[in-house]
């Protein structure tokens, strides 16, 4: 890519100054204003200090001593209290450009992870209920960086977490069985912290109406591979309803967890989410992974007994106090459980692993590495990405959310209200670890206040203008590096100098984990066309200024529908399309 042309002369005219590659990290961006150059880098900035050096002036002799290719960069030039700008040359970025056409070409070139594999996981959710819009957060985030990781040659996998292994699934069987039996006419009292939500008593009253093969009906939905773990209990209600309690309640459990998870799937597949993996917490203690995950810590020395209880020796790895994990009762904790998951991932072969968890769960990232690390895994094989929470705005007021009392926003009913794209889109427009408000208002805008519909617009435009193109009876053919260097308005180029970016913008995004990047980038393209579209007439009386223009329109709707494809956004040819 041109930056790693660009650092590496760079580079060489620092070992003058006894600084090397491993000595710092050369960042280029874009100058905030454009007429300043194409790319500009802060290094003199960063090493003015180390140098007792001006930056200014050091600047000025960096930029004196580097040298490129004369067909490449036409200037090198100082700014401001000491930035290196640069700016490359018309006929260098028309090949970039058609670097972009090309299967073989620049995103082809950025593809070096080798087929690493790294697992990402991003939604673990309880059974308990529907998703709701945390979870929706987190797969927009998840699924974005497994695409941007896979383009950039690396070999991501995509895992769901299903904690069907502790109380809470217990306590949602004793609140379905509750919501039966009242049904039912019985005097029962309903569990303490029990879950009231309006979708089990739904649940309930469609137990009411099943017979025994409705429910095994209902169960054939899990005969897939992924969820052969999902059986429904014998019978019916009615005869759950006749057990001893406890059986009773497990029978209900059953019969909940089936359907809350079929829910669960079904919103995923609506929301464009796929897993390669739905891994399920039942199956670490089935197999006994729980138990030799512990034993493995045991020889490492890593864990003592007090107080008739298991704890980690947390303290001796970075974390504030020791941890607890195996109860006074014999039970093992959620802790010892999630380290043998991640555990059971590094011997699944991954080479690295990438969780997304809430905001509340930061304390627990460092016992968590130290916990890997005890069990002989490097530290830095487990990452965390935090994700914020979201204030929905309606009316310009926040709505509350609270699974318990069935009060809460669903990714349903956000896709029923704005649509799964506008949803994508919209929680990518902030840094996964910022606090995000989502205004319900502004996402059901069919204006360019909606910033979903402005950059949809722009591939609608674009498909448009190529309809009119062929009605007139012109075959602009593929794009062309001769019949694009004849661009000369100033619209034109600035859209060039944004489309050349999509290599480097893919890379930073991914490599950063900062998926949020992309839909900034694509609001800018969007927004650009717009202006050459406006300022520049597409179709005239001149051929090869119109050919140019419509080969500068296929270019961006190559850009545009690769990063909605990275997105999981649909690139409609007409705007009212049902996406």
């Amino acid at each position: 890519m041109l930056e790693e042309l660009i650092k590496k002369s760079l580079l060489a005219v620092l070992e003058k100054y006894s600084v090397f590659e491993e000595d710092i990290d050369i960042q280029l961006e874009k100058p905030r204003d454009r007429s300043h150059g194409d790319l500009s880098t802060n290094l003199a900035l960063m090493l003015g200090g180390r140098l007792q050096r001006k930056p200014r002036e050091l600047a000025g002799e960096i930029a004196a001593e580097v040298s490129f290719p004369g067909d490449v960069i036409e200037s090198v030039e100082i700014a401001g209290p000491g930035f290196i700008n640069f700016r490359i040359a018309s006929a260098y970025q028309v090949d970039l450009l058609m670097d972009l056409w090309g299967p073989e070409g620049a995103l082809e070139a950025i593809k070096t992870g080798a087929q690493k594999r790294i697992n990402v996981e991003f939604i673990s959710a309880n059974p308990t209920g529907p998703l709701n819009v945390v979870s929706a957060r987190a797969g927009a985030f998840g699924m974005t960086l497994v695409r941007l990781l896979d383009a950039i040659g690396y070999d991501a996998h995509a895992e769901y977490y299903v904690n069907d292994a502790g109380l809470q699934v217990g306590l949602l069987g004793r609140s379905l069985r509750a919501h039966y039996l009242q049904l039912a006419g019985d005097e029962v009292e309903f569990p303490e912290n029990g879950y009231h939500g309006r979708y089990l008593e739904i649940m309930a009253a469609e137990l009411m109406e099943q017979d025994s093969l409705a429910v095994k009906k209902a169960a054939s939905a899990f005969d897939d591979e992924s969820f052969q773990r999902i059986t429904a209990p014998e019978g019916n209600a009615e005869d759950w309803r006749k057990k001893p309690e406890e059986d009773s309640v497990r029978c209900f459990s059953k019969y909940a967890l089936m359907k809350i998870l079929s829910w669960q799937r079904e919103t995923c597949r609506r929301f464009g989410l796929r897993f390669e993996t739905w891994y399920f917490e039942s199956e670490l203690h089935e197999t006994k992974r729980v138990e030799r995950a512990l034993e493995r810590l045991r020889k490492t020395e890593s864990v003592f007994e007090e107080d008739d209880a298991v704890w980690f020796r947390a303290t001796d790895y970075g974390d504030e106090k020791d941890r607890v994990l195996v109860r006074t009762d014999g039970m093992p904790t959620y802790f010892l459980a999630d380290l043998a998951y991640h555990y059971h991932k590094f011997q699944r072969g991954f080479e690295h692993a990438i969780d997304f968890w809430g905001p509340d769960h930061h304390g627990y990232i460092q016992r968590m590495q130290g916990a890997m690390e005890a069990l002989g895994v490097a530290r830095d094989w487990l990452e965390v990405q935090i994700l914020q929470h979201v204030t929905f705005l309606e009316d310009g007021r926040p709505i509350n959310m609270s699974k318990r009392q069935g009060q809460f926003v669903t990714m349903d009913a956000l896709m029923d209200e704005v649509g799964a794209d506008v949803a994508k889109f919209i929680f990518l427009t902030r840094k996964p670890n910022s606090h995000l408000e989502f205004d319900l208002d502004l996402a059901k805008e069919q204006s360019n206040e909606n910033p979903v519909f402005y950059v949809k617009y722009a591939h609608a435009r674009i498909c448009s203008v190529l309809r009119n193109a062929a009605e007139a009876g012109i075959d602009p053919g593929e794009p062309d590096a001769e019949v694009l260097k004849r661009l000369d308005q100033d619209a034109e180029w600035n859209l060039v100098r944004e489309l050349i970016r999509l290599p480097q913008v893919i890379v930073s995004a991914a490599n950063s984990r900062e998926p949020h990047r992309l839909t900034g980038y694509i609001s800018e393209i969007a927004g650009l066309y717009h202006q050459f579209y406006h300022q520049c007439k597409i179709i005239t009386d001149d051929e090869q200024t119109t050919l140019a223009r419509l080969h500068l329109s296929l270019m961006t709707q190559r850009v545009l529908r690769r990063v909605l494809e990275l997105i999981g956004i649909d690139a409609p040819e007409r705007m009212g399309e049902k996406n």
